[in-house]
């Protein structure tokens, strides 16, 4: 079950706590999130996440009003229909209390994905609910850390390093993941690297590969242009197909010719 909503509004609102997490996705307009201690302006195609408990308000100036999409999950549910790295996301961000990513406007895959978000309380049949839980999965998928923690410079350096560990592993899915290859890219030990991944994604390098093929995957079967499921598995790094399709359905709860014809049609 989950619980969603569009509106648009410039009303500024009083401090308010929830028990789920908040998907907040800013489809045009301006205004401002506080979130704790955080301010976090909203503009077009940028999605902020506000974790369980974090005390937030929306704030409009003069003139400023907002169209959004808000998509509200608990934590249980999360658990059950989530993957576990994508669960281990948002356990991270616990104690940071919010995240925000931007998208880019010439690339609007997210902006449609949300339309697939029926509003209102949804329960439905299990088919349904795995149809929209999918969605829901790939806006994870695409939200990545901004982050507001607190951490010392060292920590920070670290967490910067991953980041661009991560952002090159992005770019380079169809290569065989070489923890010793790519400890040396970087400048850190096999162990160092291995140990600051998981500390600042909370999955191994070999979990966040397989979760971010899937994902291309994913992608590329609801694209406009005419591929194969073949050949969308081979481009996101796939060789083995019959682990391709194993992998697909446990992340996504369909095959890969089932989320095709549910996404497409």
């Amino acid at each position: 079950m989950f619980w969603s909503c569009r509106l648009t509004t410039a009303e500024s609102t009083d401090w308010q706590t929830h028990e789920v997490f908040e998907l907040m996705f800013c489809h045009s307009g301006a205004g401002r999130v506080l979130v704790d201690k955080h301010e976090i302006d909203l503009h077009p195609y940028r999605m902020i996440l506000i974790v369980p408990g974090a005390r937030h308000r929306l704030i409009f100036d003069n003139g400023q009003s907002s169209d959004l999409k808000v998509v509200c999950v608990t934590a249980q549910d999360a658990v059950e229909y989530l993957s576990p790295v994508q669960v281990a996301l948002l356990e991270s961000l616990q104690n940071q209390g919010c995240s925000s990513t931007d998208h880019s406007a010439e690339v609007p895959l997210l902006a449609e994905l949300i339309k697939l978000i029926p509003e209102g309380s949804v329960v439905g049949n299990r088919r349904e609910l795995l149809l929209v839980w999918s969605v829901i999965s790939l806006l994870l998928a695409s939200h990545v850390e901004d982050g507001y923690p607190t951490i010392d410079e060292s920590q920070r350096q670290h967490r910067n390093r991953i980041q661009d560990v991560c952002a090159w592993l992005d770019g380079h899915l169809d290569r065989e993941c070489d923890l010793d290859e790519i400890a040396s890219k970087f400048g850190l030990s096999r162990s160092l690297l291995t140990r600051a991944f998981r500390r600042h994604t909370s999955t191994s390098i070999v979990h966040y590969v397989n979760a971010r093929r899937l994902e291309k995957a994913a992608v590329l079967l609801t694209s406009p242009k005419d591929r194969t499921i073949t050949q969308a598995a081979l481009e996101s790094g796939f060789s083995n197909l019959s682990n391709f399709h194993r992998r697909f359905k446990a992340a996504y709860g369909f095959t890969p010719a089932e989320f095709r014809r549910n996404f497409t049609n």
